[in-house]
């Protein structure tokens, strides 16, 4: 049986290693285009803005913001699907849209193994529930597999990249975990699969090997090939990172397997600021990042759309 494999991650957890070295096994393709970067589709969120799910199912309280609009995330869904699966007609119903574009990605992808990760969903419970929701319909076997990091080293990524207060910014990696908990609970054991990403760095061709097994493969010897592990604790190494993890991040840390020597900071005891000293990213460049992506690409992507359609 064909299979779809979706990663669920907090971002600057190693999903991008990941789809790297198991995309090396020829049994599993992801998309060859997405307007997004590294691959990933955003489907079940752009899903989720499109149909305008509940505020309270998204981890703000209030619909993502990221595409600016309801038909901006269709714009991003429509030339997804016209690069993709050109044959493909996009109806105009929203909801068809979403579940039986991603059955047509899904059917040109899976031979036998379509891959899919966007950690942008994970703490989205608006985008997992839809993602459940077609799991239960489909005739294809659906995987899920929950990546999980120490959330030091998380923080003190996302801070050097994005400029988030690791203070603030814990809590989204409390509300991700938060997320895989529950899909554990509501699926079986041969539809969920969890891992440390620490783990995985410190026997990648094994872990690889377990996973192919997990979604149904034979090991392929190149999967882990290509991992390494120099900046796992890269953030113990900064004394500017001075994060004290919250006592609900630390209790969900450690049940997931966390010790205290892991996710102790020596830093943070000496100065309990609670945040990295990075320079955050310029607001004007965020404005104009932020205007790039709900304004100027959607309407490229409805003009690239309506050449296509023309032509």
């Amino acid at each position: 049986m064909s299979t779809v494999v979706v990663l669920l991650s907090d971002k600057r957890s190693g999903s991008t290693m990941f789809q790297e070295e198991l995309c090396r096994h020829p049994g599993v393709q992801t998309v060859a285009y997405s307007p997004h970067t590294y691959l990933e589709t955003h489907w079940w969120l752009m899903g989720a803005v499109l149909l305008d799910r509940p505020g309270p199912l998204f981890v703000s309280g209030s619909r993502y913001d990221g595409y600016g609009t309801p038909n901006n995330a269709r714009a991003y869904m429509v030339d997804l699907l016209l690069r993709c699966v050109p044959d493909f007609n996009p109806p105009s119903d929203n909801r068809a849209l979403v579940f039986k574009g991603w059955e047509a990605l899904a059917s040109a992808y899976a031979k036998p193994i379509f891959f899919e990760k966007s950690p942008q969903f994970l703490s989205q419970w608006a985008a997992i529930s839809l993602l459940l929701e077609w799991a239960d319909e489909t005739d294809f076997d659906v995987k899920i597999i929950g990546l999980v990091r120490n959330p030091h080293a998380v923080m003190y990524s996302a801070a050097e990249l994005f400029g988030s207060a690791p203070e603030t910014r814990q809590f989204a990696w409390l509300a991700g975990c938060r997320n895989l908990f529950t899909l554990k609970s509501l699926l079986p054991d041969d539809q969920f699969y969890a891992l440390r990403y620490e783990d995985l760095v410190a026997d990648p061709v094994g872990g690889f090997a377990r996973i192919a097994e997990f979604i149904g493969l034979d090991p392929y010897p190149a999967c882990g090939s290509g991992v390494h592990s120099s900046s796992t604790e890269k953030w113990k190494q900064d004394p500017d990172h001075t994060l004290l993890l919250d006592v609900a991040v630390q209790q969900v840390a450690e049940k997931l397997g966390y010790t205290d020597v892991e996710l102790m900071n020596q830093n943070g005891r000496v100065a309990a600021t609670g945040a990295l000293s990075r320079r955050p990213p310029a607001q004007s460049a965020k404005r104009i990042n932020r205007l790039r992506h709900t304004l100027v690409k959607p309407l490229v992507l409805r003009l690239r759309a309506l050449l296509k359609v023309q032509g």
